[in-house]
């Protein structure tokens, strides 16, 4: 009996994942309304029709952020700030609060290798700084400070739906149950790799 080392990984979220028997509600809830008007599609369906379930971890770059912004003659104004990178595709942006984080135990082969590693994450990080934040200041930009830069794993479910109706490959955030079709197609895309300070 082959037993499978577990490795230690910083979770996105409070570590109380959707369990598999609720991903066919979660997977209707994922589908565009085009989809979700179809004759008999609906919960049942999906359960039905599922052929395949995956969970896996994601690898995300956050960065706590302070933006300095000078306003002499008072002390200048300094806000934190959240950002994040999708350690695959390069996608990037600013998070509204400081997310939750819990220590996990996953199987390795569960674990998605990052593409954009500790020592060039920092570009990335500095183009959120100059097109996210920058432009939010008209005249004096701010000066810029990388206070911690951690790589969370964010848990997906990977669903996949077979029938003469629909083929799909669904991705479902397994803290919240909401789609992630959008980041799941920057994956497969190199636009947020090359567009780079």
């Amino acid at each position: 009996m082959k037993v499978t080392r577990k490795e230690k990984i910083v979770l996105l979220g409070k570590g109380n994942l959707i369990p598999e028997n609720e991903l066919a509600k979660h997977a209707y809830r994922a589908m565009k309304w085009n989809v979700k008007w179809k004759r008999g599609l609906n919960e049942d369906f999906f359960r039905k029709h599922m052929r395949e379930t995956e969970l896996f971890f994601h690898p995300l770059w956050i960065a706590k952020l302070l933006v300095i912004a000078a306003r002499s003659p008072f002390p200048p104004k300094k806000t934190p700030m959240m950002g994040f990178v999708d350690a695959v595709s390069g996608y990037r942006g600013l998070l509204s609060a400081m997310p939750h984080m819990t220590e996990f135990e996953a199987d390795p082969d569960k674990i998605v290798s990052p593409v954009i590693h500790s020592e060039k994450v920092t570009k990335y990080i500095q183009d959120i700084q100059q097109k996210q934040i920058n432009r939010q200041y008209l005249l004096k930009k701010p000066k810029h400070q990388i206070v911690e830069l951690c790589l969370l794993y964010l848990p997906l479910w990977k669903v996949n739906v077979q029938s003469n109706q629909l083929q799909e490959i669904i991705y479902i955030n397994a803290n919240t149950g909401e789609s992630e079709d959008y980041m799941s197609k920057q994956w497969k895309t190199e636009k947020w790799l090359k567009n780079i300070i």
